[in-house]
């Protein structure tokens, strides 16, 4: 097994249908073939209470649940996934891999023209800061076509959706360009899922061999 100095956190974003779980899986693998200590967790994480709520809000299109609250919700299921699996994980030095983190809640609840991007930012500056961020990159066009056989939705509220996704993937763009912390890398993710798994593990095994 392989030893780093430290632990090392590396955080996937983009917007839906860029292809972060399934890369974050087939990198997980290829570290711990490569015999690094390897944690993946996911946010929101359906092992907490909170969790929980923002899946059932999502799932169930609850309207009634405002954006301060649902922002309230993704504040607490941090802190319970910092402290459950992001933090032990660190200690122990593994690399910790995580689906989604507060740049998603940036990106995605600075879309609602409830809270601007840095107002989001502000309210996770407890949250342990990435020393890696991948931002996957697709056209919204592209990620709806990858998620279609999930999309329930219809068609007139697709143009909504994918309007929204805009917003989002514009939002990242300015976040990437802010002082967030950590190493920011942009990634074209429009590409074969095998090559984009090339990519990013080549990255990453250089980014960890400073440490």
């Amino acid at each position: 097994m392989k030893k780093l100095s430290r632990g090392v956190l590396i955080a996937f974003e983009g917007i839906d249908g860029s292809g972060k779980t399934t890369q974050i899986q087939r990198v997980a693998r290829f570290l711990q073939e490569q015999t690094y200590p390897v944690t993946v967790t996911h946010e929101p994480n359906h092992s907490s209470k909170w969790g929980r709520l923002i899946q059932e809000k999502v799932k169930k299109h609850r309207e009634e649940v405002t954006p301060e609250t649902e922002l309230e919700w993704y504040v607490k299921d941090r802190k319970w996934d910092l402290t459950q699996n992001i933090l032990p994980a660190l200690k122990k030095k593994h690399v910790v891999l995580v689906d989604r983190y507060y740049l998603s809640n940036a990106a995605y609840q600075g879309a609602l023209n409830t809270f601007s991007p840095e107002e989001v930012l502000q309210k996770n500056a407890f949250a342990h800061i990435p020393d890696l961020w991948l931002i996957l990159d697709v056209s919204v066009p592209l990620g709806q076509a990858r998620i279609k056989d999930r999309d329930k939705k219809q068609n007139e509220d697709q143009l909504e959706y994918a309007d929204y996704q805009e917003k989002v993937r514009t939002n990242y763009r300015k976040l990437a360009k802010l002082d967030i912390g950590g190493v920011v890398q942009w990634i074209d993710a429009s590409g074969e899922e095998e090559e984009l798994s090339d990519t990013i593990g080549s990255l990453i095994l250089e980014f960890l061999s400073q440490f």
